[in-house]
């Protein structure tokens, strides 16, 4: 009896152990997956597109030698501020100067003949050219009556043929010379011809267009500042010889400075004009700027890599900076922080809560009563640190940030606090 008493109280001590460990067990599996939770909060959210620039000038102007000559009076050097038509240098221009001195001459001398031609002759020479004709009609009738006493001899006999036509050739020469006198003279009297009127005019006019391409050239070869501005590159040197068209020096308003920035194209549809953006680097210390966006490049631009695997493609944005802009330069590397868009008051959880499935429908997982719930929600705006819950949550949850592999639907979870982060 002992003994059978000593193996029921084994067994019972057996069993006892064993729902002792089973109570043990169910204890430790009740605790739960230990989880990381956050919460659902409501707060301003601002995304924002990082990005690098490069600081530019607006307003620049290259001055380029407008005639041949060698540079003087070149004394402006990189960094001078300069005024507005203010001289800035001369190209010497000695052959011009003589060239517009020898056409002055020239025109003087056409318009003298020109008023010659338009008044007509003098009354002097009309009284030569009828002087002319009487001399030139006086040696035809002298020739016409040689002709006839000569005929008359060679009819007779008394004189050869010879002679005959000698005198008959100084008749037709005697006609022809009153012929020219009697046009001279009536040309005289008409006065000048019309095409010679027209062609001393166009000498004239000729004359004072080469004169004006001359002056031209000689009140450009002044070289003045076209603006106000600061000599950022100097390009030539005083005494050099120029070529019309070389380039002499570079003007830039100094106090107009914007900022070129190339956004990739995953980005740029994120921007919009009049964007206002958060400027820093390291010219500026501690100072921060104030920026906006005033132009988007119409096209984008495809490069290689650095790296030469791959290509980028970027699109031009341009941003205007406000404040105290002097410590900035042309060439400049600075950073900026472009904002996109900001929600006052929006129902926000971290952006490692949000998950996705595999037909692109976003959910997040919360702890409820110890247990994990999958809750399908809808993204709105995002950034690096929180998305905007649109619709899914009520606000008052725990949501779970991690681990995920081990989650499922009722699963026991414990859940473990972690700091948050502002989303502002």
């Amino acid at each position: 009896m002992k003994k059978r008493w000593w193996i029921v109280g084994s067994v019972a001590a057996v069993l006892a152990v064993g729902a002792a460990s089973m109570t043990l067990m169910g204890s430790q599996q009740a605790v739960g997956t230990p989880v990381s939770v956050g919460k659902v909060t409501t707060a301003a959210l601002e995304t924002k597109v990082l990005t690098s620039g490069i600081v530019t000038v607006e307003d620049k102007q290259r001055i380029y030698a407008n005639v041949n000559g060698i540079l003087r009076e070149f004394a402006v050097k990189e960094g001078d501020a300069v005024k507005k038509g203010q001289v800035i240098g001369k190209i010497d221009t000695s052959d011009v100067e003589s060239r517009i001195m020898e056409i002055d001459t020239q025109i003087e001398l056409a318009r003298a003949n020109l008023s010659k031609a338009q008044a007509g002759s003098e009354p002097e020479e009309l009284a030569q050219e009828r002087e002319r004709v009487a001399q030139a009609e006086r040696d035809y009738d002298n020739a016409k009556r040689e002709y006839e006493r000569i005929r008359q001899l060679h009819e007779s006999g008394a004189t050869t043929q010879q002679e005959l036509d000698k005198a008959k050739a100084q008749v037709d020469s005697a006609l022809s010379a009153l012929n020219v006198a009697r046009q001279q003279y009536a040309l005289k009297q008409k006065g000048p011809r019309r095409e010679e009127i027209a062609s001393l005019e166009a000498q004239i006019n000729s004359r004072l267009a080469e004169k004006a391409l001359l002056e031209k050239e000689r009140v450009q070869s002044v070289l003045v500042a076209p603006a106000d501005g600061t000599v950022i590159e100097r390009a030539a040197e005083n005494g050099q010889y120029v070529n019309k068209g070389t380039e002499i020096l570079t003007l830039a308003n100094l106090n107009h400075l914007l900022i070129e920035a190339d956004i990739n194209e995953s980005d740029v549809s994120k921007i919009r004009l009049g964007q206002t953006a958060v400027i820093e680097g390291s010219a500026l210390g501690k100072q921060k700027l104030s920026a906006k966006v005033i132009r988007i490049s119409p096209i984008a631009v495809t490069t290689p890599n650095s790296s030469g695997q791959g290509e980028k493609t970027r699109v031009k944005v341009t941003l205007e900076p406000s404040g105290d802009l002097s410590a900035l330069k042309p060439g400049f590397h600075v950073d900026i922080d472009i904002s996109v868009e900001k929600i006052d008051n929006a129902l926000q959880v971290p952006i490692e809560a949000v998950q996705q499935e595999a037909d692109g429908s976003t959910f997040v997982w919360v702890a409820e009563n110890g247990v994990a719930k999958k809750r399908k929600v809808t993204v709105g705006v995002e950034n690096e640190l929180f998305a905007e819950i649109k619709s899914g949550l009520k606000g008052d949850e725990q949501v779970i940030l991690g681990p995920f592999d081990s989650l499922q639907e009722n699963a026991p979870v414990q859940p473990s606090a972690e700091p948050q982060n502002s989303g502002i």
